[in-house]
């Protein structure tokens, strides 16, 4: 197109070839330059760069929502819209001009092309494929073509859930990027999020907490392509098109060159994929992305800069100017121009068109940027009251007005939605404080405006954060160097920490889990868990070395009849009885857990068991033994009734035999712990607290009854107790006690009560005394009942003393009655000379016979 320009260079090449970095150099060796960027990301991010560079005096940065501008600056970091063209510079730079074909802001890269020159050196930066059009504007141009550092190659379609750390996922919306980011938080423990939507500010906190490496994924939209460096090894597309402002179009293989490109920095290198659900990529295309070998853009954007504002007529004549070369495409619609072909049919607008002034005042108006991106008509009413505010107030925006517009925004609360629109909102502010003298005190409302923007940017960061991110996943990422368990999780008495937050508790070969880390992602629970994993291993190998008197049953008398019994190590249940092929041969076996590989579970099982078998041996010995040979088939008999019923067993079943017994025959039974009382054999060993309670636990798992009740024991070695409980007679049998209604006394001393009593009848009817109720502890009426169950009768005294004798009905009463008569008869003399006491036992006894 022109030769007259020298001193042109264009430095071209994919991404990763250090375009940015030869140019910022560059740009230092001349005396002053503008350095134009597509972001303002990217503008500040350079600007930053210059600062520690040259001196913050030196620098400027200029974009449109924020202006620094020392007196003495001689470098502007710039947006390309905002890039100053009265300012005469020795260098300056246009990044991204590949972009002159975008159709929404190519027109402004082309005008930049075009109309703004260094005085020595102007360079153009961008993709190979902007290459032919640079030639044919300028003919003479030297092109530095740049390689790649590092190569970029396609993986096979993948869900996320296969995704490697250090990925980026590509979205084309925001509500895309949330849903994208929500799935990664749940599997993968969270992932920064960028959107062109953001603030700078906000992406670059974002940005900041990937780098960091506080999250191994990047969830983003296009944004990203621009000139963003971050340490992305593999870039993944969730979709293969996108809406670019009209309608929905498949991206173009340059287009996905750039974004993918963003894998793989210096010389590692990277590599793209896209999920199943975007599509396929045809391999031609694929092959051109790893080879960044792209079709030529063949025409870029352009419209006219020389706008005419004498008429609305004259402005809108010179828009439809058309360019000269074939290479441009004019540009039509642009939103400035939608804005202002709407705004010049209102009726209050148009009558005020009547000046040049009032013209240019309107265009400037309408180039304000829709940050909201509404595209309704709450924006041109927006626009609408800044032009009649400003011609109303002599070109002034009154303070009242725009304090009375911030003061809506500035309230730092909200969700994620209400704060992003709220930034927008205020970048709007922002924008017409920094671009427009509007504003007496201007720099008052440039940092209010950006101390809003700020705050609500932080917040909306924050959001973000505890969103998409789980907090604890930081204990997690980046730290397989770390082998001291402690330094990610502190156990103290078995409770589990992530930082200062509870996450569960240890019990047994368990984990225990707080309910509050239901709002944890997967990702966290899951390497939690392989760290808590570990930590139970080693707390099995102390188990498996650890005495067997650390095994126990707990406290019993807390054991419900139809619950499960547990065996503890400590006070921690780790397994748990099971009904076995007899009473005295249950089943041990170790809890269930996640944490327990099959193999520890059976070394659990098999220690328990061991323990178990033991146990039952020596506490409830000698039932479990095998009987002598020798011993003769009588005996035999009462011993294997014995040991088939706990030790105990009615003596009524074995009364004939009892009448014969040799002394040696006792002596047999002696030898086997058995004892011989009036009502019962019984064994006294197994009487005692520990036995007892064994006994009720083997009970309990054999029968498997459904009562909804604690097992009934005896407390504190108590020869008898009470109990509404309603249990079958084999279970009171099993700890050695007797129920006579409700009132549970222990079978040793039953039998010692049975002896006084016998004792006492040897003498005739006897009254109820202390010395038969003390040692089994208990009352008048329970005694009562207890003389009835062993065949007494009773009869109340005046004085309400319970007076006992045998029931007429038995022979055994029948020979004590007259044995006692036959005293009677002897001694009749005698007693007929002593005066009767009507009141005595014996004459109430006389008047009942």
């Amino acid at each position: 197109m022109s030769n007259e320009y020298e001193n042109l260079l264009a430095i071209l090449g994919p991404t990763n070839t250090g375009k940015t970095y030869s140019a910022f150099e560059k740009l230092f060796s001349y005396s002053s330059g503008i350095f134009g960027f597509p972001l303002r990301l990217l503008a500040r991010e350079n600007y930053d760069k210059a600062v520690k560079k040259i001196g913050l005096s030196n620098v400027a940065l200029i974009t449109g929502e924020e202006k620094i501008f020392p007196k003495e600056a001689k470098y502007f970091f710039c947006t390309v819209e905002s890039m100053p063209n009265d300012i005469s510079v020795d260098c300056v730079i246009i990044d991204e001009i590949q972009l002159a074909s975008d159709y929404e802001r190519g027109h402004i890269f082309t005008d930049r092309i075009l109309n703004l020159k260094g005085n020595y050196q102007t360079i153009f930066l961008g993709s190979l494929n902007i290459e032919n059009i640079l030639k044919k504007i300028y003919p003479n141009i030297v092109i530095e073509k740049k390689n790649r550092f590092s190569q970029l190659s396609f993986l096979r379609k993948q869900n996320f859930s296969k995704l490697e750390p250090r990925s980026a996922i590509i979205a084309f919306n925001t509500n895309k990027v949330y849903e994208i980011a929500e799935n990664i938080r749940t599997h993968k423990g969270g992932a920064a999020v960028v959107l062109g939507s953001l603030s700078p500010r906000t992406r670059n906190a974002q940005v900041e907490v990937y780098e960091n490496k506080n999250v191994d994924y990047l969830v983003a939209t296009d944004a990203i392509g621009m000139g963003l460096n971050l340490n992305i090894n593999h870039v993944s597309f969730s979709a293969l098109e996108k809406f670019d402002g009209r309608y929905n179009r498949n991206l173009a293989p340059n287009e996905i060159g750039q974004i993918a490109g963003r894998a793989g920095r210096y010389k590692k290198d990277g590599t793209f994929s896209y999920t199943k659900e975007a599509g396929n990529l045809d391999p031609l295309v694929i092959k051109q992305i790893e080879n960044h070998a792209f079709d030529s853009i063949q025409k870029i954007y352009w419209r006219n800069s020389d706008l005419d504002f004498n008429s609305v007529e004259s402005l809108l004549s010179s828009l439809k100017k058309y360019p000269i070369q074939k290479y441009f495409i004019h540009k039509k619609n642009a939103l400035d121009e939608i804005n202002f072909r709407n705004l010049i049919n209102d009726n209050e607008i148009k009558k005020k068109l009547f000046s040049k002034k009032n013209i240019k005042l309107l265009w400037e108006i309408c180039q304000i940027p829709d940050f909201e991106k509404l595209f309704n008509d709450n924006y041109l009413l927006l626009l609408k009251d800044i032009f009649l505010v400003l011609l109303a107030n002599n070109l002034n925006i009154p303070e009242e007005w725009i304090n009375k517009k911030i003061s809506r925004i500035d309230k730092i609360d909200g969700s994620i939605p209400e704060l992003s629109i709220k930034i927008s909102q205020i970048r709007t502010w922002t924008y017409i404080s920094n671009n427009h003298q509007w504003l007496k005190n201007t720099n008052y409302w440039k940092e209010r405006t950006q101390q809003i923007e700020n705050e609500l940017s932080d917040q909306l960061h924050e959001s973000l954060t505890k969103k998409f991110i789980d907090y604890s996943s930081k204990f997690f990422i980046g730290k397989k160097q770390i082998q001291n368990i402690e330094d990610i999780l502190i156990k103290n008495n078995n409770e589990i920490f992530l930082d200062n937050t509870k996450y569960g508790t240890i019990i047994g070969f368990d984990l225990t889990e707080e309910k509050k880390i239901l709002s944890q992602s997967l990702f966290s629970i899951s390497n939690t868990k392989k760290t808590v994993r570990k930590m139970i291993d080693d707390k099995l190998e102390n188990f498996l070395n650890a005495p067997p008197d650390s095994i126990n049953f707990g406290d019993i008398s807390k054991s419900k009849i139809k619950d499960e019994t547990f065996i503890f190590w400590g006070n921690e249940s780790i397994g748990k009885l099971k009904k076995g092929k007899s009473i005295y041969k249950p089943l041990a076996e170790a809890l269930n857990s996640e944490y327990l590989s099959s193999e520890n579970k059976l070394l659990i099982s098999a220690k328990l068991q061991k323990w178990l078998d033991n146990e039952i041996d020596e506490t409830i010995y000698p039932l479990t033994k095998n009987l002598d040979e020798n011993i003769n088939s009588e005996i035999r008999a009462i011993a294997f009734n014995c040991f088939e019923n706990f030790g105990n067993y009615p003596i009524e079943k074995f009364k004939d035999s009892l009448k014969t017994i040799s002394q040696e025959s006792k002596l047999q039974l002696s030898k086997l712990g058995i004892r011989i009382g009036a009502k019962y054999f019984f064994i006294p060993n197994l009487l005692k607290k520990k036995p007892l309670e064994l006994s009720a636990i083997l009970w309990k798992t054999f029968y498997q009854d459904k009562i909804d009740s604690f097992l009934p024991l005896p407390t504190d070695g108590r020869v008898s107790f009470t109990s509404e409980i309603d249990m079958p007679n084999n279970y009171w049998q099993s700890i050695g006690y007797i129920n006579v209604k409700n009132f549970l006394f222990r079978i040793d001393v039953f039998e010692k009560i049975f002896f006084l009593a016998r004792q006492k009848l040897k003498k005739g009817p006897f009254l109820e005394s202390s010395d038969l109720m003390n040692p089994i502890g208990c009352n008048s009426n329970q005694l009562k009942d207890i003389m009835i169950f062993c065949g007494y009768e009773y009869i109340t005294t005046s004085d309400n003393k319970n007076l006992f004798f045998l029931s007429s009905k038995t022979k055994e009463n029948k020979k004590i009655f007259n044995k006692n008569k036959n005293k009677k008869l002897k001694n009749k003399t005698k007693k007929n000379n002593v005066k009767k006491d009507p009141n005595s036992p014996f004459a109430v006894l006389e008047k009942l016979l």
